[in-house]
């Protein structure tokens, strides 16, 4: 895979994901997301499948509000693409919370088939 074919694929799942939240609606997701997905966060197993996922991110949206989230693209070597992000959300409780993370994702046929998320989560700095 060429670097700008991943950069674009990045961008899409900023923009999926960014979508996502601001319309409450998980199925801007779908199409990223291989049906045979493996996610890993944090070196653990996490779910399986992409209706898997997309039924663990849903309850996400409304508890996440303000959603901002950049990835960007910080390699490519085959079909793996080497993925930093940074997001900001407010949680229902007024808090702000911030995450950071490292992500290593396996294409396949133009969709994420395995994705290896290493992430944090700060509270913002005072």
């Amino acid at each position: 895979m060429k670097l700008e074919t991943a950069i674009k694929i990045t961008k899409g799942f900023e923009e999926a994901y960014v979508a996502a939240h601001a319309n409450q609606d998980i199925e801007f997701l779908r199409d990223g997301f291989h049906p045979d997905v493996e996610i890993f966060l944090n070196g653990r197993p996490l779910v399986e499948g992409r209706d898997a996922y997309l039924a663990y991110w849903e309850p996400m949206l409304p508890a996440m509000r303000d959603f901002a989230l950049t990835k960007t693209c910080r390699g490519v070597d085959g079909n793996q693409i080497t993925v930093t992000y940074e997001c900001s959300f407010t949680t229902p409780d007024g808090d702000t919370r911030l995450g950071y993370g490292i992500e290593l994702w396996d294409m396949e046929d133009g969709q994420l088939r395995r994705w290896k998320h290493f992430a944090a989560e700060v509270d913002p700095p005072s």
